[in-house]
């Protein structure tokens, strides 16, 4: 007996339901009938929009190089996250400002010993380790970031991560990009291929005596059928929610900002260049994020709705973007941090919004959708539904939302501010993961490893950037470090940092090079 499945429905459109729509397709082939419908009268969340470096495998896996989609896009590069104000300033009116870059993948590793392999540490230690020595010690000339990856200062040059004549990266890096451009683009993609679009309301969702889901029926008596259903409904969770009942677990005790105000704001380019870093500046209640794409930028207050009211919020983010942001809409956005018990139930499984959110602040929203999708096709089910299945894909997807969870809130459980009411309650109110817990009691001792990381989308470099930006290092080096020639990792940071400037000298700026790629697209249009 056939029991493929033939068929999808897409509920909701937005990123991650064309994102849905797109990679299943690429994935499946014309032998399963994909369909996406969405209401014109539900609005799309889309603002300036930071990812992580996964989004540039799963676009050429699309078919979708960068010269085609980047400059539909608005899209710019980001090499790092720079952090501003998240701990109390060295001296009065100086902000406090730190670097989170990406690392390569696999990270860097110096090599401990002559001998092809190592076993404790496989491929040798982490230069992180080598630069706590010297910062221990008196010697280290420059931060973390700076000293353990080219990334920051060629942030601070403000300069793209490859070269226009040979456009493989050379540093690690991501994007960011208008979320409502790349839904339109990600839309024509795959209607291009095949998949069918419907447009209209959604009346209910009708189960069957099962409890699975039968039918979608829509507002004008349209009725809805296929063999998996997946929900794209974001924050209302049509489907996994409100129709499959199944409960929704807050997290909002571990991070207290409920609720985004959304502005775009302009800029400058061609006079102020295009930073290839996300800046996340903490203000009083909570904090701004500003996106730079390549026409305007993206900006946003995320912050404690027990701290601040909505026009106090809008007034506050206006204040801090200054004239950049006048005469531009605010888009108010409430927001539930958490995830669902269960991702996949039955036959729906729920993708991005509708299934789990953590606030913006390691850019892991679009990133979490690829997860999704990437382990769905892994686990993928034929019409039998098997519970087993079901229950891998659970456990993996609850994995990788707690790890980046954990991640997010070390940000906070690590500040030493408390110069405003929210503040102090982040300090003395934040529930800390019990997993978050084990790791800082182990970090406490010594930078991480990548041992203990259950899911390491970040991995012991990340943390150990957090850390040391957050003034969280541990009172002592890595023991084994002691036992280990010194000259390895003296000669490792001194190659990485004549890397770097060769880099900063070599390198086009961001602007260029995307004006050049804009030039190109418009050229093979």
């Amino acid at each position: 007996m056939d029991n493929r499945i033939r068929s999808i429905l897409i509920v909701g459109g937005g990123t991650a339901g064309w994102l849905s729509a797109a990679y299943l397709n690429r994935a499946l082939g014309p032998g399963v009938e994909i369909t996406l419908v969405e209401s014109t009268a539900i609005g799309r969340i889309g603002v300036g929009e930071a990812t992580i470096p996964t989004l540039r495998n799963t676009m050429r896996f699309l078919g979708a190089e960068e010269e085609e989609w980047m400059p539909k896009c608005n899209a710019t590069f980001k090499t790092a996250i720079r952090f501003v104000n998240w701990t109390k300033p060295a001296r009065a009116g100086t902000p406090d400002v730190y670097y989170h870059p990406f690392s390569e993948r696999p990270e860097k590793l110096v090599a401990a010993f002559d001998q092809p392999y190592f076993p404790v540490l496989g491929e040798g230690v982490s230069i992180m380790h080598y630069w706590l020595r010297e910062h221990l010690q008196g010697v280290a000339k420059a931060p973390m970031a700076y000293a353990c990856s080219p990334g920051p200062r060629l942030c601070d040059l403000r300069k793209s991560p490859r070269f226009r004549e040979s456009p493989e990266h050379e540093i690690a890096s991501a994007y960011h990009l208008d979320a409502g451009l790349l839904a339109g683009f990600l839309r024509d993609l795959a209607m291009g291929r095949g998949v069918k679009h419907v447009v209209a309301d959604i009346a209910e969702a009708r189960l069957d005596t099962s409890g699975a889901i039968q039918a979608v029926i829509c507002a004008d008596g349209l009725s809805l059928t296929a063999d998996l259903y997946l929900d794209c409904t974001g924050f209302r969770g049509l489907l996994i929610n409100q129709a499959l009942g199944e409960p929704f677990i807050s997290d909002t005790p571990s991070l207290l900002c409920d609720s985004a105000v959304a502005i775009s704001a302009r800029n400058d380019p061609g006079r102020e260049g295009i930073p290839p870093y996300t800046q996340a500046t903490a203000l009083g209640h909570g904090w701004v994020w500003d996106i730079p794409l390549y026409h305007r930028n993206g900006c946003g207050y995320v912050y404690s709705s027990a701290f601040l009211g909505r026009d106090e919020a809008e007034a506050e983010l206006r204040a801090f973007l200054g004239p950049r942001a006048e005469g531009m809409e605010p888009n108010h956005i409430r927001i539930r941090t958490g995830r669902n018990r269960n991702q996949w139930v039955k036959n729906c499984v729920s993708v991005g919004l509708s299934s789990c959110f953590i606030e913006p602040l390691e850019s892991t929203g679009i990133f979490i959708v690829e997860y999704q999708l990437s382990t769905l096709l892994t686990l993928f089910p034929d019409r039998s539904f098997d519970e087993a299945r079901i229950r891998r894909y659970n456990e993996a997807i609850g994995d990788c939302y707690e790890e980046l969870r954990d991640f997010v809130v070390m940000h906070y459980c690590t500040t030493d501010r408390d110069d405003t009411p929210f503040w102090n309650a982040v300090q003395h109110d934040t529930v800390v993961p019990d997993s978050l817990k084990e790791k800082l009691d182990f970090f406490a001792t010594t930078l991480p490893t990548t041992d203990g990381l259950k899911f390491a989308v970040f991995r012991a470099r990340n943390y150990g950037c957090i850390l040391a930006g957050m003034r969280r290092l541990p009172k002592s080096p890595y023991p084994l470090l002691e036992h280990l020639d010194p000259s390895v990792g003296q000669r490792e940071l001194a190659r990485i940092a004549a890397h770097t400037e060769t880099l900063a000298r070599a390198l086009p700026d961001q602007f260029e090079y995307l004006t050049n790629l804009h030039y190109r697209a418009a050229s093979r249009a």
